[in-house]
């Protein structure tokens, strides 16, 4: 069989907006084609690339399409490594030198072992050294002051700064159209 990976579909809501931004919401190809039949998704735009049923039936592979029922979005975003990292710019937010990802951690600003969460305000991005610098301390006794801020971002925050960095995989022109205006505003 065919390595189809290279194929994924948008996926827009029932409003036409992307379910997400940071990541784009996409599936694979298969998904997308149970979606198309059971009914469940209208499509808007395919690739030059089909696939044959079992029954010999050509069909074009989707790669946007629009979901019948109108799912609510999350208002959160979910807390990543990938999230961080890019909320953070790829810096690390003790001496805000910028380093590729095999370079970075993420550090908890008031160590876990002192209650401190995993969430995107106790989370920054940090090198390795500064990282073990600070080791099981707040930045306060570290004398390692936090040089940029650890903040929740809007999936929005994060679709600009991943743009900006030029971290997110290029959108397919057959998107574009669907997505530039279309981003979720998200408070």
């Amino acid at each position: 069989m065919t390595d189809l990976t290279g194929y994924p579909a948008l996926v827009l809501n029932a409003d036409a907006r992307p379910l997400s931004s940071h990541p784009l919401s996409t599936w694979g190809w298969k998904d997308a084609m149970t979606a198309v039949f059971f009914g469940r998704v209208d499509v808007l735009a395919r690739y030059e690339r089909s696939v044959r049923t079992a029954g010999g039936r050509e069909i074009a592979l989707p790669s946007v399409v629009l979901l019948k029922k109108y799912v609510a979005p999350v208002r959160r975003v979910s807390v990543t490594r990938f999230g961080i990292f890019t909320r953070d710019g790829h810096r690390c937010s003790y001496c805000l030198e910028r380093k590729p990802t095999s370079e970075l951690t993420f550090d908890h600003v008031v160590p876990r072992s002192r209650g401190g969460e995993s969430s995107w305000t106790n989370l920054a991005a940090a090198c390795m050294p500064c990282n073990f610098r600070k080791a099981n301390r707040t930045p306060r006794e570290a004398g390692m002051p936090l040089l940029q801020p650890a903040y929740e971002p809007t999936q929005a925050d994060l679709y600009a700064k991943g743009m900006e960095l030029g971290v997110l995989d290029p959108i397919p022109i057959s998107w574009r159209d669907f997505v530039y205006w279309r981003l979720p505003l998200q408070t």
